[in-house]
């Protein structure tokens, strides 16, 4: 369904666009959101796929075969990392981490945050087969507003 919609929605915009040469879009097509984390003591900053859930952040990594395999360099960063920090709003913030293990929960939450997203990203994250590893919660200051994420909307790998 949403394949078909953004078929439609691309051919209508660029028809659009040739007609007006240029100076209507009436569509604009985003990749995945992400958010700028660093581990520690793992180094320097990464941009990661995720969406955001209430103040969370849930990270998603491009699955394998079986969730188990998903992007399985990320996952182990994450499992070894003893503290993470998220940026937003032009300012670093820490964040705990909580690892995704269950299947049924990973389905679950990938339900919930795919029910906000686009239909742009909600195809990008279905194309790149998208599952839910890790939950980052703001630890003490409440986390910016989703609004001043730097990085959202831009596109990873």
């Amino acid at each position: 369904m949403d394949r078909a919609l953004l078929f439609v929605i691309g051919l209508v915009n660029r028809t659009v666009f040739a007609v007006t040469r240029g100076r209507i879009v009436l569509y604009r097509f985003g990749g995945m959101p992400a958010v700028m984390v660093q581990l520690e003591p793992l180094g320097g900053p990464e941009v990661i796929a995720s969406f955001r859930d209430g103040e969370d952040h849930v990270l998603l990594a491009e699955d394998a075969e079986d969730a188990e395999d998903a992007d399985g360099a990320l996952v182990e960063s994450l499992r070894s990392a003893t503290s993470a920090r998220v940026e937003a709003g032009g300012r670093w913030y820490p964040v705990g981490i909580v690892m995704v293990e269950d299947g049924g929960e990973r389905e679950r939450l990938l339900k919930r945050v795919l029910k906000q997203a686009s239909i742009s990203e909600r195809y990008e994250a279905k194309r790149r087969r998208a599952v839910p590893v890790a939950r980052l919660t703001p630890q003490g200051a409440p986390a910016p507003d989703a609004s001043a994420e730097a990085v959202s909307g831009i596109r990873t790998g």
